[in-house]
């Protein structure tokens, strides 16, 4: 994801899911950009924490250890972007459309404990699942 070995300029678009939290954002970011054309899109979808609160809530913190992550605050996204030439078009918070899987998820035998965080998590406002859309410039 950091070093593809694919050539600069190569693509029209570049979609990246649930991963961001796994890496450095602004390496991440530079690399898209790197393999991006000019007016190329760049598109996620990841869970970040609401830096608005503060810093990140209990919940958060048992996510990341629970995944061996390091989810980041939101504002980095759009800094770390910004930093890199990709310009936001649209964000859209997918958060409460997540809690009814999180439910549904917490109540089968596909339940590994951390579902009450990501629930406490998006319904107190601290986590948020949005999908950003941002062009190469």
């Amino acid at each position: 994801m950091l070093d593809t070995g694919f050539p600069t300029g190569a693509f029209h678009a570049a979609w990246n899911n649930e991963s961001t939290m796994y890496v450095e954002l602004s390496l991440l970011f530079a690399e898209h950009a790197r393999l991006l054309a000019r007016g190329g899109r760049y598109v996620c979808i990841t869970g970040c924490y609401n830096d608005a609160y503060g810093l990140p809530s209990r919940a958060i913190s048992r996510i990341n250890a629970h995944y061996i992550c390091d989810i980041h605050p939101r504002s980095t996204y759009f800094k770390e972007m910004a930093a890199n030439r990709l310009v936001p078009v649209s964000v859209i918070d997918l958060t409460a459309a997540t809690i009814p899987y999180w439910e549904l998820r917490a109540r089968t035998h596909l339940a590994t404990g951390i579902e009450d965080a990501f629930l406490e998590a998006y319904k107190s406002g601290s986590f948020q699942y949005l999908l950003i859309a941002a062009d190469r410039v």
